[in-house]
């Protein structure tokens, strides 16, 4: 669900520190004005993002957009973007740092959803990650590969244990090719605890760790502080500015 965080200026005062300008001037002063808030609010949140987050990506740094003001409608809010050409939408995981509680399962946990049965995936203590902190997207690929997945579907899932198992011991995929990626099932349950690589004689590396818990934040990105703060810190200049603006236009003309 996208996120509205509204300009709230004091809009009496607003409306009198503009009392100077001509009935005309008001409006598109008054906007200019709403959208310079806007924009500053906008760049103070992706600025708590770069210190609360290690490593965000572009993606997520970007993950609010401007409602801008018009002269027919003295409105501008800063918003969250509910929709992504490809994965999963930011707000449906900056959701809990902004608020707290669970987050949603991300796309590619959803993906391994057959050989994890259901349980959420983190990083294992092995994983190679980019320098945003995450296993990188071909690393994914190539196990969603290795086990059939890349159709939605599991051919690995399909066969009974001592199959599986046997692939596994011979560093198999589930279509029967090559591979060094093989699943670690916890004992007496059957449940798969992590996606493991065959690195070397007898060496394993642990690249997936599943888990049953979805991990919890605490709230630290409070969007709607950061954005009335700095509306509230920056008005006076802001409006200032925008009739000295106003003023040397009409000297221009």
């Amino acid at each position: 669900m996208a996120i509205t965080l509204k300009v709230n200026v004091d809009s009496k005062k607003l409306m009198r520190d503009l009392s100077a300008l001509s009935e005309k001037e008001i409006p598109r002063a008054a906007a200019n004005a709403l959208n310079r808030l806007a924009i500053g609010s906008r760049l103070k949140v992706r600025d708590r993002m770069e210190e609360i987050f290690d490593r965000p990506k572009p993606f997520t740094l970007n993950s609010f957009w401007i409602d801008t003001a018009t002269p027919n409608k003295l409105e501008a809010a800063v918003m969250t973007k509910d929709m992504a050409p490809k994965g999963t939408p930011a707000v449906r995981y900056l959701g809990p740092e902004i608020h707290g509680g669970r987050r949603d399962m991300k796309k590619f946990e959803r993906d391994f959803a057959a050989l994890s049965q259901g349980q959420y995936a983190v990083p294992g203590k092995d994983a190679p990650l980019d320098r945003y902190g995450n296993i990188p997207r071909g690393i994914l690929i190539q196990i969603l590969s290795r086990f059939n997945l890349m159709s939605g579907t599991s051919a690995y899932m399909n066969m009974s244990e001592r199959t599986a198992a046997r692939l596994q011991k011979r560093k198999r995929n589930a279509a029967g090719q090559r591979s060094d990626y093989f699943i670690a099932r916890e004992r007496g349950r059957g449940l798969p605890t992590g996606i493991y690589k065959l690195v070397g004689p007898g060496k394993v590396a642990q690249i997936i760790r599943f888990t049953p818990r979805a991990p919890n934040y605490k709230a630290v990105l409070p969007v709607e502080q950061i954005v009335n703060s700095t509306v509230s810190r920056r008005q006076d200049r802001i409006v200032q500015e925008e009739i000295i603006k106003a003023f040397r236009k009409r000297g221009l003309k």
